[in-house]
């Protein structure tokens, strides 16, 4: 159970950096965008981003 603990503090550390990151940039949305540009526009910090943004297939 510990050893779990002390998995899910280092995954928790790692995100809150990236978030961090992230937060620093201050990134601006623009809601005429849409949905697919802001969203890329975390990276890899949101889960699944090519479900959203759309991949090479895309139009």
């Amino acid at each position: 159970m510990i050893k779990m603990s002390k998995q899910v503090d280092s995954l928790l550390l790692a995100y809150a950096e990236q978030l961090r990151h992230y937060a620093d940039m201050r990134i601006t949305l623009d809601l005429d965008d849409g949905v697919k540009v802001n969203y890329g526009k975390f990276g890899d910090l949101l889960d699944s981003v090519k479900a959203v943004t759309g991949g090479a297939s895309d139009d």
